[in-house]
C-alpha cells in the first residue's frame, strides 16, 4: 500500500463468516443508492471471485468507519 494508505486495515475475507462476508459486500455494492444493470448477486459474485483469486482485498478505513474492496496491485 502506498504511505496514503497506511491507515487502511486489510481484513481476510476468509477469516469473516459467510454472512458477515455476505454482509459486507451487499453494503459495498448498493453504497450510496449505487444502482447498475448488473444484479447485485452477480456483482457479489464477481467480488467474491475477485477476493478467492487474491485480485483483490477487504480493507477497513478507520477513519471513514467502512470497509472498501480494492485492486491488489503488482
Amino acid at each position: 500500500m502506498s504511505e496514503i494508505d497506511a491507515r487502511l486495515i486489510e481484513i481476510p475475507s476468509e477469516q469473516l463468516s459467510p454472512e458477515a462476508l455476505q454482509g459486507v459486500l451487499e453494503e459495498y455494492c448498493t453504497r450510496g443508492g449505487y444502482e447498475s444493470e448488473i444484479p447485485l448477486d452477480s456483482r457479489i459474485a464477481e467480488i467474491r471471485r475477485r477476493l478467492a483469486a487474491g485480485k483483490a482485498r477487504l480493507v477497513f478505513d478507520p477513519e471513514e468507519g467502512m470497509v472498501n474492496v480494492v485492486e491488489r496491485r503488482g
